[in-house]
């Protein structure tokens, strides 16, 4: 058993009610990412994995949405996305299993202006 199913084992023994969704998902994993700060034009990827009630990963496909229009998610496979930072601000994203059976939280990313183009420092000729 590995430490992340003796987790979720022991934190199954505390719950006296889960929610399991139709596809029997009853954990939905969100890999954080390395970088949540984004410049307009950089993206980044983000992974969800789908478990059992015993810690299993199940291939079942995960949705992604945002509420918000600074980024974009682009939907790369059935466990991974593409955030796309398209405006200054913070994102939000939130992965979901079925019909919101089961819900993520909000993995929030922070947009910002690129840096203004750099000028040469050589003087004019006249």
């Amino acid at each position: 058993m590995t430490r992340a199913s003796r987790f979720l084992a022991g934190l199954l023994a505390g719950c006296g009610s889960l929610t399991i969704s139709s596809d029997g998902v009853a954990f939905l994993q969100i890999e954080q990412p390395a970088v949540t700060t984004l410049t307009v034009g950089d993206s980044v990827d983000l992974r969800g994995r789908a478990l059992d009630a015993a810690g299993a990963i199940l291939e079942v496909p995960i949705a992604w949405r945002t509420p918000d229009t600074t980024i974009e998610v682009r939907v790369l496979d059935g466990r991974t996305v593409r955030i796309i930072a398209l405006a200054p601000d913070s994102g939000r994203v939130q992965a979901v299993i079925g019909d919101d059976e089961l819900v993520s939280e909000f993995v929030t990313f922070r947009v910002q202006e690129p840096p203004p183009p750099e000028t040469s420092a050589v003087p004019a000729r006249w």
